[in-house]
């Protein structure tokens, strides 16, 4: 059973539903046959940016039959904020990407500062190949160009919540995605 309310409420802001979870499933399903055709003849490293991409790329590597690796990056860049503070953190384990083809999994691409940060610390390790995966991005908020090869949804300039995206460290586990109410 999902999680999945009308109304979802965070230190006394509303949230209400936008996307359903059955959309978000059929885009990841698109964006994951698209992956399979692209790769069939690679061994793509997946890097999964922490916290709130793990839930769209646990559904996307369901879906993917490839022979494949799977690393996690974290990017931090919001906080206890609606608005995404511009100062962005990276940890990363120790990656071998060179001559590799890597598929970075973001759960959204706002303002770009903080995938900005993330391909800056990829393209050190000299991969033959980045491409960015994301569920959702808000092309109003763009400040920097980001190239997004696989997107599930562009979306409005709106705070958001749910399928792994959070407020606070609250509301990831919602089904589908909340949009705030104004």
């Amino acid at each position: 059973m999902s999680f999945t309310p009308e109304r979802y409420q965070i230190n006394n802001l509303n949230f209400i539903p936008f996307i359903s979870k059955n959309e978000v499933d059929n885009a990841i399903l698109e964006i994951s046959k698209q992956i399979n055709f692209d790769y069939k003849n690679s061994t793509p490293v997946f890097l999964i940016t922490l916290k709130g991409a793990v839930f769209f790329a646990v559904k996307l590597l369901e879906n993917i039959n490839l022979n494949c690796e799977i690393h996690v990056i974290s990017a931090k860049s919001y906080g206890s904020q609606l608005e995404s503070s511009g100062d962005v953190m990276i940890k990363a384990e120790e990656l071998n990407l060179q001559n590799r083809d890597v598929i970075i999994i973001e759960d959204i691409i706002d303002t770009g500062y903080t995938m900005e940060k993330v391909l800056s610390v990829i393209q050190k390790t000299s991969p033959r190949s980045v491409a960015i995966a994301s569920l959702l991005a808000k092309p109003e908020k763009a400040c920097v160009d980001i190239k997004i090869d696989y997107l599930g949804f562009n979306i409005p300039a709106q705070f958001v919540i749910g399928s792994g995206l959070d407020f606070d460290e609250k509301g990831r586990n919602l089904s589908g995605i909340y949009i705030l109410e104004e």
